[in-house]
């Protein structure tokens, strides 16, 4: 009997160790992906491994408890056994002892996955920082392969953030619009100042397609990796949510321990760069993985953060001084005071300059970063809240409703356009790869459509609610 035991307890003890090793291993082994992408060329692999297709199919991957040296990352079997990959089956093994389990129906539209599973794949562990598809149940002879993991359950919170279209078009009037071109068959993710509420928006509709509903006001909001994902942070909260938009669930949560307040992607938006209020540091994390990549110490509390085009520096104002610094991205992070600025709404560096909005003083001061001293100022309209730098020009936008435009070339400046006679205009957003804008008003119902090159508003939009913010994702949502 107690030789029994024992070998019970070293059993329990190696299952532990097991679990503990992979909890993190999320990452699929790069010859099952080239296969994936070969016979399913438009699979999609989320960063928790989960495997969704355009149709709606959903696998999801169970790594090995033994898996095989040298694999080449071969199917070497599936159920049905006379399906294929691309066909879509049941389950599949491949060479390494690395498994898929398709997400299917049952006869009373429940979610599950097949009870035909072989012995060496339910000897595996998926994911465990994977979440499943909501409602989701595992048969019981599979229990041992969720280790840690918590299925999300119809009343979890985590079903809750998003609301379908029929529980949000209640009562709700429907004014069709007709986009121009550069805005049809997109998508706008809409924030208002007093409610917690994400709207999703389609560009032809005054009705979300769907909400999210956070656990307070947002304080920024960022789709990301090909606006697969939406980034979301929310005021008193220690995290940045991650949305799903394809699966509609809440996908994963990123704690940072101190409060996000603002977010800014790199070039290639691989990463992002966080700011928080109360902690003297600059996050970054990983796109790709949704995984904390660094964390740098700088001096001040940031704000206002800004990237330079070549990615090389970051630059940002300390909230609760108003000086100015400068982070070089580098290995040694050196970190340079560089002026000292009150009340200002928006930073862009740019070479070694840097274009400071002052809403105190309604004007744009440059700033020479390696002579740390102003070089030029230009007056601009009232109240100064936002600027974008496009082709070699800023374009800068007052609550004043007026839209102004500073060249970078010659250090010129043209009044461009009045854009309205009452409300508050709040933020400018760029259609990527066009020369189209649009203009919020946070206190009039409506926003703007302009065209920088005709230097003309083209349309002018209704809305539900006071826009805060708004994002653009670039395709509609089904």
């Amino acid at each position: 009997m107690k030789k029994f035991n024992l070998k019970f307890i070293f059993s329990l003890l190696l299952l532990f160790c097991f679990l503990s090793s992979v909890s993190y291993a999320t990452t699929l082994p790069s010859n099952v992906v080239e296969t994936i992408k070969k016979e399913l060329p438009n699979a999609s692999i989320r960063f928790d491994g989960l495997i969704t297709l355009p149709n709606g199919t959903i696998y999801l991957p169970v790594l090995p408890s033994n898996p095989k040296r040298n694999a080449q990352g071969k199917v070497v079997s599936t159920v049905p056994s006379s399906k294929k990959l691309s066909q879509l089956p049941d389950v599949v093994l491949f060479d390494s002892n690395f498994a898929m389990l398709k997400v299917i129906k049952t006869s009373n539209n429940k979610l599950t996955v097949s009870t035909d599973v072989p012995f060496v794949v339910k000897t595996g562990i998926f994911p465990q920082d994977m979440l499943v598809p909501p409602g989701l149940v595992i048969p019981d002879d599979m229990q041992v392969m969720m280790g840690d993991l918590k299925i999300a359950t119809s009343s979890s919170r985590v079903n809750d953030i998003f609301k379908s279209s029929v529980s949000v078009k209640k009562g709700v009037v429907n004014k069709k619009i007709v986009p121009i071109p550069y805005l049809a068959g997109k998508t706008l993710l809409i924030t208002t100042l007093d409610s917690k509420i994400l709207s999703v928006v389609p560009t032809d509709s005054t009705v979300p397609k769907f909400t999210l509903t956070l656990e307070n006001l947002p304080k920024f909001v960022q789709p990301v990796c090909n606006d697969d994902y939406i980034l979301v942070a929310a005021a008193g909260k220690t995290y940045i949510d991650v949305a799903d938009v394809k699966q509609e669930v809440l996908a994963k949560k990123i704690d940072l321990s101190f409060q996000p307040t603002e977010v800014i992607l790199n070039t290639d938006k691989s990463k992002a760069f966080v700011a928080v209020g109360n902690d003297q540091s600059i996050f970054i994390i990983d796109l790709k993985t949704m995984n904390l990549l660094e964390k740098i110490k700088i001096k001040g509390y940031p704000k206002n953060i800004a990237l330079s085009d070549d990615d090389k520096t970051l630059a940002y104002q300390d909230k609760n001084t108003g000086d100015i610094y400068t982070l070089s991205l580098d290995n040694m992070y050196l970190n340079k005071y560089v002026f000292n600025a009150s009340n200002v709404s928006k930073l862009i560096i740019k070479d070694k300059n840097i274009y400071i909005l002052s809403r105190t003083l309604n004007e744009l001061q440059v700033v020479d970063t390696e002579i740390k001293d102003l070089i030029y100022k230009q007056p601009v309209a009232e109240k100064p809240v936002d600027m974008l730098l496009i082709n070699g020009k800023i374009y800068i936008l007052s609550a004043s409703n007026e839209l102004d435009i500073f060249n970078l070339d010659d250090f010129s400046f043209s009044r461009a356009i009045k854009l309205s006679d009452k409300g508050f205009s709040k933020k400018l957003i760029n259609i990527p790869n066009t020369n189209i804008l649009l203009i919020t008003n946070v206190t009039d119902k409506k926003y703007f459509v302009y065209d920088i090159v005709k230097n003309t508003v083209l349309q002018t939009v209704d809305t539900p609610v006071f826009v805060n913010d708004m994002q653009i994702i670039n395709k509609s949502l089904k």
